[in-house]
């Protein structure tokens, strides 16, 4: 219980070597060079941040089992994320209870995130703009009973601002999602292609100097 509450005083700390270096005494695995915001965590023990990655200010991890982010990976401010603490997860290798950002992943500003089924984006992959909401469970209206499954963004995908995403939901690599979608429930959604509309439909073929960055940061 002391160390719990050790961890999550110093998540509440400024960010700075003197702070990275205190979570990795409490059991995270924090780079040296990453920057961890002014955060609030709590449950989560299986802590990972990689070398360069960026976690802004104000961010909420509540109840999560696992949170992984990569290297020079970016999470903006103001973040939900949360489990749903009635349900029952599956063991550690169902990944429920998990968020996995890879290396120069993107994620953005005050968002709301359900990571009771998972919550995995690959390298490069982007949850953009702000306010999208990704859901990760589900009731079964045949069964009447609550359903988990994970979101996945895949290299290069990219969801943009406003979009609401439901469980299960797969963007292939390099899809799409434009503002003010919804998906459906575990949609699957095309390699290099638009998506829009609710619920999310095929618009066109897409491609562009954004599909091939070698770094997270955009700049002007």
């Amino acid at each position: 219980m002391l160390r719990s509450l050790l961890r999550t005083a110093c998540w509440l700390l400024p960010p700075g070597g003197l702070k990275n270096r205190l979570l990795r005494a409490l059991g995270h695995r924090v780079h040296p060079s990453a920057r961890v915001g002014v955060c609030l965590l709590t449950g989560a023990t299986d802590v990972s941040v990689g070398a360069g990655a960026t976690i802004g200010h104000g961010n909420v991890f509540r109840g999560l089992r696992g949170l992984h982010i990569g290297a020079d990976a970016i999470v903006g401010q103001f973040n939900w994320w949360s489990i749903a603490p009635s349900l029952e997860l599956g063991g550690p290798e169902s990944g429920h209870g998990v968020a996995v950002l890879g290396d120069h992943a993107v994620l953005t500003n005050r968002h709301y995130l359900d990571i009771s089924g998972g919550l995995r984006l690959a390298e490069f992959a982007t949850l953009g703009g702000v306010r999208c909401t990704v859901l990760t469970h589900s009731v079964d209206l045949d069964s009447g009973k609550q359903t988990l499954a994970a979101v996945v963004l895949d290299h290069q995908a990219f969801i943009s601002t406003n979009c609401v995403v439901m469980a299960g939901s797969h963007l292939t690599e390099r899809a799409v999602l434009a503002a003010g979608s919804v998906t459906a429930l575990g949609g699957r959604y095309a390699a290099h292609t638009l998506h829009g509309g609710v619920p999310a439909k095929v618009i066109r073929p897409i491609d562009g100097a954004y599909f091939h960055r070698t770094e997270a940061w955009i700049s002007q």
